[in-house]
């Protein structure tokens, strides 16, 4: 059973308003590759269309404005002030797919060093991830990764259930409802007396992402469909 979520609308709202104002924003851009079935090992001759034996793995690349250095206005504790953009912080979402999406996942996994909260859970049949998250811890006297885009900051590989011809489209969403604010920017704030950084989040909007993948039947299969599509036919005149 997946745990409820729980929003906060003051905190969201207050975010929202200085996000509009300063253009505030973590986007998500998505891509899949060919890999063979159960494995993270890329086909040999990939031609984008994904193939009985083949599987999809799913990248999830992240990027954010303003740039790194960028002067904004932070809430958090330690107080609200001005700091500066130090990198990436945080990102939540839940990953639905459409179009007759089942199949089995494997290998659901973060990028070294981003391996913050849960990397979600697979429910509906393999239709939809929930509760997906990635995102950095920073140890005191550590320096942030300002790295803009983060590539790979999640992937997963779907095995599809069936091949039947179709389009698959995976969509990430939001992960407090009705709100695009799910995740967050790190800001530096300040120093300590000893020079070492002090560091804070402030929550933005994101924009989510989507990317379609073409499922194609075996080798063969469509002209043996015509077939039984033909002799259905003639049985019934």
């Amino acid at each position: 059973m997946a745990r409820p979520k729980v929003v906060f609308p003051l905190l969201l709202a207050s975010c929202a308003g200085h996000a509009s104002a300063q253009s505030e924003l973590i986007t998500y851009s998505w891509m899949y590759r060919e890999v063979l079935a159960g494995t993270n090992t890329p086909v040999p001759s990939p031609n984008g269309l994904i193939e009985p034996g083949e599987a999809v793995r799913l990248e999830l690349s992240v990027g954010f404005t303003p740039e790194v250095g960028a002067t904004i206005l932070y809430s958090p504790p330690p107080g609200t002030g001005m700091g500066t953009v130090a990198g990436l912080n945080e990102i939540l979402f839940d990953l639905v797919g459409t179009g007759s999406a089942e199949g089995v996942w494997s290998l659901v996994e973060r990028a070294p060093g981003w391996g913050i909260g849960g990397a979600g859970s697979v429910t509906s049949g393999g239709t939809v991830i929930e509760d997906a998250a990635a995102g950095q811890l920073i140890l005191p006297g550590q320096t942030a990764n300002g790295a803009n885009p983060v590539s790979a900051i999640w992937i997963g590989v779907w095995n599809p259930s069936s091949f039947v011809p179709r389009s698959v489209t995976w969509t990430s969403m939001p992960y407090f409802p009705g709100s695009t604010i799910t995740c967050s920017l790190t800001v530096l704030a300040g120093q300590t007396a000893a020079g070492e950084p002090i560091y804070t989040n402030k929550w933005v909007p994101g924009q989510f992402g989507s990317v379609v993948v073409p499922i194609v039947p075996a080798p063969g299969l469509g002209a043996t469909l015509l077939v039984v599509g033909m002799l259905a036919a003639r049985r019934r005149r």
